[in-house]
């Protein structure tokens, strides 16, 4: 072989290796790391979805978005909030009250890159009734999702599917309990839609004069719809048959609940009925 054409075949056969050298990186750049200028959430209503917005850059790739107080954080690809690597969204339900926060983090590198506090109110439901006289007006009802979670969730997934609408306070027990939610005006019981609950007690709530629990068969993990309200301090139902879940007060007009309490009903006993059709025309998570 010629020496010259050896030398000049050297250079041929390092261009392949010289090839696989700029196919593994040598002439690439690596995704560049997120950037985070501003995290906001909202609306802020309990049981209900939340919105984070994130803006900066790099925001495509290598991010983590999370919060104790808002469950099922899900990156959003609809409009009209379409993530990019500028903007991104995340949409969450809240499922806390009180002081929380949610956290922006690069991944691979688990570095927090921003932090938003939020706070979250204890949800309210007005449910509104009528008896085509003079019972009629709304109640305000606070609820306590940090100490019975199950049952509040469960009483606002009837109240914010308008299942309550249409149905009646069926019983009425002076000097006792207000019991409504599970029956129509013409007397048929109206066909629940989730599972029953299990029973929350123990948990600091007690069946004090004005509060809302959950009314329930002999089985203690039976409830469903039907809920009542303590018109007297009825302590004895915190244990009674294993006790009776309460999950909120009346925080605005117990005149209503005392009228309802005090309506002409038949037979009188304990399962006394309204002789009007008490009804609840409304009930909406207003908080």
């Amino acid at each position: 072989m010629n020496p010259n054409a050896r030398q000049a075949l050297l250079p041929a056969l390092l261009l392949p290796a010289l090839a696989l050298l700029v196919s593994c990186g040598g002439g690439g750049g690596d995704t560049p790391a997120p950037t985070v200028t501003s995290a906001s959430i909202g609306p802020l209503t309990y049981g209900q979805t939340a919105l984070v917005t994130i803006t900066g850059t790099g925001l495509d790739a290598d991010l983590s978005v999370s919060s104790a107080g808002c469950k099922n954080m899900t990156r959003s690809t609809t409009a009209p909030n379409i993530s990019s690597a500028t903007t991104a969204y995340y949409r969450c339900t809240v499922s806390a009250v009180g002081a929380q926060s949610v956290a922006i983090t690069r991944t691979s590198t688990a570095t927090t890159l921003n932090t938003a506090a939020y706070a979250v109110p204890v949800p309210q439901v007005t449910m509104t009734v009528s008896n085509g006289g003079s019972i009629a007006g709304s109640m305000v009802y606070t609820l306590a999702p940090d100490k019975a979670p199950i049952t509040v969730d469960n009483f606002l997934a009837y109240v914010n599917s308008g299942f309550y609408d249409g149905t009646v306070f069926h019983r009425v027990v002076k000097g006792f309990v207000i019991q409504g939610g599970g029956f129509l005006a013409d007397g048929t019981q109206k066909a629940t839609t989730i599972a029953p609950i299990t029973l929350e007690v123990g948990k600091g709530l007690s069946n004090v004069q004005w509060t809302l629990a959950m009314a329930r068969t002999a089985d203690p993990n039976s409830a469903t719809s039907q809920f009542f309200i303590n018109t007297v301090d009825n302590v004895a139902l915190d244990t009674s048959g294993g006790g009776y879940a309460v999950f909120g007060s009346v925080t605005s007009n117990t005149a209503l609940a005392a009228a309802i309490e005090n309506a002409a009903c038949m037979p009188p006993g304990s399962f006394c009925q309204p002789t009007t059709a008490i009804v609840i025309t409304s009930a909406t998570q207003t908080r």
